[in-house]
């Protein structure tokens, strides 16, 4: 082994990395650039034009059914309030035919009552009670036979 005179030791040259640094915000930004686009092919164009006729019809269809099903919704509502209305006008004629007709029994009642019946029989037609020596039994020997006042008999 070879020592060197001087008590330092060798050093060899390390190659040197280059460390990230950070961005420096206060500088001034970089000119932007345009990227060129890749122009896409006849056959690409067609297949794009083709889907995207495709996802407009299909949103036309959906607005139609949107537009269809939101027209018969507001038709039913209209159709449901008037036949509330008529529902209403009909109640309330229920229940004036409901209060004739408690007033018509009330009527009827108090005219059919028997002392009512019995008054009018007696102030209008000039009726009287029946009494017990007015009713007359007859028997009627010969079941068959039936006379009549005018003489005849009815068999």
């Amino acid at each position: 082994m070879t020592y060197n005179s001087s008590a330092a030791p060798r050093l060899t040259a390390v190659p040197q990395r280059e460390l990230p640094t950070r961005p420096n915000r206060h500088a001034a930004p970089a000119q932007p650039y345009l990227v060129p686009r890749k122009r896409p092919s006849d056959e690409q164009r067609k297949k794009a034009a083709k889907a995207s006729r495709l996802s407009a019809v299909k949103i036309m269809v959906i607005a139609v059914l949107m537009l269809g099903m939101l027209s018969m919704l507001i038709f039913e509502r209209a159709q449901l309030i008037k036949l509330n209305s008529a529902r209403a006008v009909l109640e309330q004629e229920l229940q004036e035919v409901r209060s004739d007709t408690v007033r018509l029994e009330a009527q009827f009642n108090s005219r059919v009552s028997v002392e009512s019946v019995e008054e009018y029989a007696k102030k209008e037609l000039g009726m009287v009670k029946q009494q017990k020596y007015q009713v007359h039994f007859f028997a009627n020997d010969n079941e068959d036979e039936i006379v009549l006042l005018d003489g005849q008999t009815g068999e």
